[in-house]
């Protein structure tokens, strides 16, 4: 992103007056560094924790929240500091917010299933311990 856009989306959180974690990765901002204003740290120092990013093995190229399994919101890149703030509205109060809520609760009851003695996924780490690492011994 640019460092405009990075201010507008900067001032859309600080805005939405909603808590927040933003994790940023170093090559966030095209052609430069993340800066962020005295201002905006002030006026986000009560609520907003801002974290630098994390490797991961396959790291994915992502835009405002991942938009994946129907849990997601995506902004236009031309961001705008009021899309921010109505999207986080959206997002913790609104109608698609509590869908998404409810469709990451049943994910998270579908992992624990299978994540638990005699789910499918507990079976197949199982059956990889048994047929791999053990036959090696």
């Amino acid at each position: 992103m640019s460092p405009e856009q990075l201010l507008e989306f900067a001032w859309g959180l600080a805005n939405s007056k909603k808590p927040f974690l933003w994790i940023i990765r170093p090559d966030l901002v095209i052609g430069g560094s993340v800066v962020l204003s005295f201002e905006f740290v002030n006026e986000i120092s009560d609520r907003g924790l801002i974290a630098s990013w994390c490797p991961q093995e396959q790291p994915t190229n992502c835009r405002f929240i991942y938009n994946e399994w129907e849990i997601g919101m995506e902004i236009d890149s031309n961001v705008k500091r009021e899309d921010v703030e109505r999207l986080i509205s959206e997002l913790m109060l609104g109608d698609k917010g509590k869908k998404m809520k409810k469709k990451v609760m049943e994910m998270k009851k579908k992992a624990e299933e299978n994540t638990s003695p005699g789910g499918c996924s507990y079976m197949n780490f199982d059956r990889v311990i048994k047929e791999v690492l053990l036959k090696q011994y």
